[in-house]
């Protein structure tokens, strides 16, 4: 079955929508973007997204007039149009900079794109491997949004896959622990859960802001966020990664270091994270 996308408000085949071949979204990966889950039609924390998708527009001095509930309305629409409606599905909300090319006379005119598509199958547990290309400094580029021109991940994750590796796991340019290409970090030493702060040049994720409140909110458990280096996560009992499409996926190896994937904290984790998902989207 074909599947549809919705630009700027009309549905199109997929196979069919095209912008200008000389688009800045093409030439310079000029925009910004979210990806999220529809759980059969509803959403966690869309209004984080919508923050976050809006934030990504004021750091690139792009206007877009579309309201939170004008967004909804359109993966809405597009989710009854694919037939994705009554499933689990993952949503991409693609901003994109209208315009000529060049980087003076820079438009504010924008446009968006959303598509939707099954969740893909991963494996059970990752297997990450550390490698040279380190996440972009905060001090050069906005870190807490989703910008397109994603060629440093491309490139981490090329290094991974070479490896052997599911996913990278980057570090700073001072070699402290940051993210992996697509997911933020937490790390289990006894009663303590660590994760790198967001001086850390990572992605502050949607999905890892709610695991911390779960922390914090756990009387058992300590969170520690700071600043790390491969020391301290080679010496963990357990690791996982979060990102809005995988939620909570436990790391079973980084380099040459092996990790329990069925720990208790993450498993009790885990079951915290799914009541309070059901909770919010009953």
């Amino acid at each position: 079955m074909s599947s549809f996308v919705n630009i700027n408000g009309t549905l199109v085949l997929e196979e069919e929508a095209s912008l200008p071949a000389t688009s800045r979204a093409l030439s310079y990966g000029d925009g910004c973007f979210e990806t999220l889950v529809s759980y059969k039609s509803k959403f966690l924390h869309f209004e984080d997204h919508f923050a976050r998708l809006q934030s990504g527009l004021k750091y690139l001095e792009m206007n877009l007039d579309l309201t939170k509930d004008l967004l909804k309305s359109e993966v809405q629409k597009l989710l009854k149009k694919n037939e994705l409606e009554d499933e689990d599905s993952v949503v991409r909300i693609q901003c994109y900079r209208e315009g000529s090319s060049g980087y003076f006379n820079i438009s504010d005119r924008s446009g968006f794109i959303i598509s939707n598509s099954p969740i893909p199958e991963r494996g059970e547990s990752l297997n990450l491997k550390t490698v040279s290309i380190p996440t972009i400094p905060s001090i050069a580029l906005e870190r807490k949004v989703k910008l397109s021109n994603s060629i440093n991940y491309i490139k981490a994750a090329q290094e991974a896959k070479k490896k052997g590796g599911d996913d990278a796991l980057m570090l700073t340019i001072d070699k402290r622990i940051s993210e992996t290409t697509i997911s933020n970090i937490f790390w289990v030493k006894g009663n303590q859960v660590f994760t790198p702060s967001v001086n850390c040049d990572l992605l502050p994720g949607v999905t890892r802001s709610i695991l911390i409140a779960l922390i914090n909110q756990d009387s058992e458990l300590e969170l520690i966020e700071g600043l790390f280096g491969l020391e301290d996560i080679y010496s963990a009992e357990a690791v996982f990664c979060t990102n809005s499409v995988m939620e909570m996926k436990p790391v079973s190896r980084i380099d040459d270091f092996s990790y329990k994937t069925d720990h208790s904290i993450v498993e009790k984790l885990k079951d915290d994270f799914k009541v309070y998902k059901e909770k919010l989207l009953s």
